[in-house]
């Protein structure tokens, strides 16, 4: 399915951007043109001539809810947002509760329908409060400090940091209140966008806008949850390149701080038709599914997720073999300059959940060396965030 393109187009017009970031200007020369990267279908090394992502699990939280948002501080800390109950419990490196804060309410720091967490470079905790078009503001010790109404914004559903404070937040925003009569009659439930703001929110740019494609219109009234619909994508890596990609086809691309577009990533693919079995499947692993009215697409998205692993390149979830036995999900391997390099073994985890459907992000996190995860247990029907140490391991040369 087509992108549609804010109005700056692809963030790379060919007179510039003039773009404001931490009270400065700062105007992107005349854009390059990006490099572009074809690879082909099969990994340039395979069998025992490939390397490996070594995963190695050091620790395990067992939750008790259904619903979470999280994310890590540079010390190793964990701050978990339980989103039904509005509490957040924070934990240290080594699993221990530091903190915990946070309740459903109306008042100061207190949350109607808390959605996501982030932590900032600024030692801050902020919380997207989703009916109130709302984000709440904490320090580090639990203790409210205020509260951002961004009141041109749809329904927010998650937001990241760049390393200077900047921030990126997806919404959706309601087609009939757009008076978008041409995305109605084609059955679009809303138009996503994201957006990035200044460390005052003051608006940068709209990096990106697309259909929203988690709903499909019934046949009779209203819409329908759409399993394996395709998503848009996003990450930001160390030096605050953002990196984005819309499932309908395989391509990455990466831009940078300035907004300018630098690299474009493809891999060629065709997708995988679902079947039955997968339904089944997703009522399985994902329970929270049951009951839903929902339809299946006939195709899977070509990719899962994606994620920036410093000092070793882009991990690309997909949809191979998505229902072994082995607890594992394939990805492909890209090197830090884009190119394919090894299909890869890596632990699997709850990526599947109702507000994912909105969001469209993951429960998973690679930050210093370590991958986070919500994991779900089968056996006790419950899930886990667990934390493992992440390597990239060669094999050894032969004498």
């Amino acid at each position: 399915m087509k992108i549609f393109k804010s109005s700056l187009g692809p963030m790379v017009a060919a007179i510039g951007l003039v773009l404001c970031c931490q009270n400065q200007i700062m105007i992107a020369a005349q854009a390059a043109v990006p490099k572009v990267i074809e690879n082909p279908e099969t990994p340039k090394y395979s069998g025992k001539a490939a390397p490996e992502l070594v995963f190695k699990q050091e620790l395990s939280i067992p939750l008790v809810g259904r619903r979470y948002s999280f994310d890590v501080d540079e010390a190793g800390n964990i701050y978990i947002l339980e989103s039904l109950e509005g509490s957040i419990v924070v934990y240290d490196k080594d699993g221990k509760i530091i903190k915990q804060f946070g309740k459903k309410g109306q008042g100061p720091g207190e949350f109607e329908n808390s959605v996501y967490l982030s932590v900032s470079p600024e030692k801050k905790i902020y919380v997207l409060d989703r009916p109130r078009k709302v984000i709440q503001i904490f320090d580090m010790n639990g203790k409210w400090l205020e509260r951002r109404q961004l009141l041109s914004a749809g329904m927010m559903n998650n937001l990241k940091f760049d390393s200077a404070g900047c921030v990126y937040i997806q919404d959706m925003r309601n087609l009939f209140a757009l008076k978008d009569e041409e995305r109605i009659k084609r059955g679009v439930a809303g138009l996503s966008r994201l957006q990035k703001f200044n460390s005052r929110f003051e608006k940068i740019m709209d990096a990106e806008i697309w259909d929203n494609r988690f709903l499909k219109r019934a046949q009779n009234v209203g819409y329908n949850f759409l399993r394996y619909h395709d998503i848009f994508y996003y990450q930001i890596d160390s030096n605050d390149c953002l990196y984005y990609g819309d499932s309908s086809q395989y391509e990455i691309r990466q831009i940078t701080s300035n907004g300018q577009l630098k690299k474009i990533i493809k891999k060629k693919g065709s997708r995988i038709p679902t079947t039955k079995q997968d339904l089944a499947n997703l009522m399985k692993d994902f329970p929270e599914l049951k009951g839903q009215d929902s339809e299946m697409s006939k195709i899977k998205p070509f990719f899962l997720d994606f994620h920036v692993l410093d000092k070793i390149g882009l991990l690309v979830g997909t949809y191979e073999n998505e229902w072994n036995n082995k607890g594992i999900l394939n990805c492909d391997l890209f090197d830090q300059d884009g190119f394919y390099i090894a299909k890869v073994k890596v632990p699997r985890y709850y990526y599947s959940k109702d507000q994912d459907s909105i969001s469209e992000q993951r429960n998973r996190l690679f930050k210093n060396g370590r991958c986070y995860s919500l994991v779900y247990n089968e056996k006790d029907e419950t899930l886990e965030l667990v934390r493992h140490s992440v390597e990239l391991k060669w094999p050894k040369p032969k004498n």
